[in-house]
């Protein structure tokens, strides 16, 4: 589900590199943050490490964020296979989503990150002595992933924010 699209090693090198005087991978990793971009500078100087290499896939953040979720939550579940849906009843119809403009989706998706991460928060307390005492570095994996899955949602919220609206979608857009 890629909603917004990700910074390429090409638009970071032609589009900001060569188009700046004194290049620095801080540099251009800021000038495409402030356009609304976010890619961090260890990421543009490995891509110019590797003589700007197109990325074979890359993910949305959001979509990282939930699977880097997902991967860590089974340190609260003793099973790696289960996902933050174990940890809630509900289940979701994709069918709904097929319908929605990239604005609400991206609202949609964020509120499900924040979901995610609210269902995590509330069966980790809990937990918390144990796998401090017991599973440390797991511990530490999981909460990164909720640090991850938090920026995400951020994010999308105020990427949705400055999204236009749809004539047809703004009202649900703003419920």
């Amino acid at each position: 589900m890629s909603l917004l699209k990700a910074v390429t090693p090409e638009e970071a090198k032609k589009g900001v590199w060569v188009s700046i005087p004194n290049p620095s991978a801080r540099r251009v990793a800021k000038a495409l943050t402030q356009s609304g971009r976010r890619v961090h500078h260890s990421t543009v100087a490995r891509w110019r490490a590797q003589d700007w290499r197109p990325v074979a896939h890359s993910l949305h953040p959001l979509d990282a964020a939930r699977q880097a979720l997902d991967m860590a939550a089974g340190v609260l579940t003793g099973d790696p296979l289960a996902r933050v849906e174990i940890l809630s009843r509900k289940d979701g119809s994709q069918q709904e989503l097929e319908g929605l403009s990239d604005r609400e989706l991206l609202r949609e998706s964020s509120r499900e990150m924040l979901i995610a991460v609210r269902l995590v928060s509330h069966v980790l307390p809990s937990q918390l002595p144990h796998l401090m005492a017991t599973k440390t570095m797991e511990t530490a994996t999981l909460l990164n992933a909720l640090n991850a899955g938090l920026r995400a949602a951020a994010d999308g919220l105020e990427k949705f924010h400055h999204l236009p609206g749809q004539a047809g979608h703004a009202v649900n857009d703003q419920q």
